[in-house]
């Protein structure tokens, strides 16, 4: 999943949320080098990356991508459930998307934000990207950076084809893949001990 997704299966602890962000730029072990608190929100982040990608109720969507996108299909569906959470927030969520975002930008940073990550959140906090994911033209516009980055950018014009094509398919599969993930951070949560 992405930020905004992680971030919102670790509401209600300042710690989950912040390893929500945090997870993917803190690697390596977890071994008391960092607070207590952000490490269990790093564990949490790292649960739902392994989980999510074995959740059959994911992995079925994939194909809404089409063939040629196959490979980048995972990491484009993560960015998808962020954009379809945040479009949704009010029938699936609690409160405001703009509240939630801020308390998330304040939780990342009562932590201090490592030097690999610090322009990317400055950015973030700024532009409240979290809350624009509901837009899609934010997340499409990341999207195609990312097959940039990965020598997809040739299908470019597929994946918008694929986005309006498929976006009520996009939006039924959210459906049953968004309780499945909740099902995986609240077994996390009570194994640990974290309400």
């Amino acid at each position: 999943m992405n930020y905004l997704m992680h971030c919102w299966l670790g509401r209600g602890n300042t710690g989950l949320v912040a390893g929500g962000f945090l997870g993917d730029f803190i690697k390596g072990k977890l071994n008391g080098t960092v607070d207590a608190e952000l490490e269990q929100g790093l564990r949490l982040h790292r649960h739902i990356d392994v989980q999510s990608n074995r959740l059959p109720s994911l992995r079925s969507t994939y194909y809404r991508f089409g063939t040629n996108l196959r490979r980048p299909a995972p990491i484009l569906l993560d960015l998808m459930a962020d954009h379809l959470l945040a479009r949704h927030w009010d029938r699936v969520a609690d409160g405001e998307l703009c509240e939630f975002t801020q308390h998330c930008y304040a939780a990342i940073g009562s932590f201090g934000v490592p030097e690999n990550a610090a322009r990317f959140f400055s950015h973030m906090r700024e532009s409240d990207l979290l809350a624009r994911y509901a837009q899609l033209d934010v997340i499409e516009d990341i999207m195609v950076r990312i097959l940039k980055r990965l020598h997809y950018d040739h299908l470019e014009n597929e994946l918008t084809q694929r986005l309006c094509e498929q976006e009520s398919g996009f939006t039924e599969d959210f459906e049953t893949y968004f309780k499945d993930l909740q099902m995986v951070a609240q077994r996390w949560r009570t194994t640990a001990g974290i309400q």
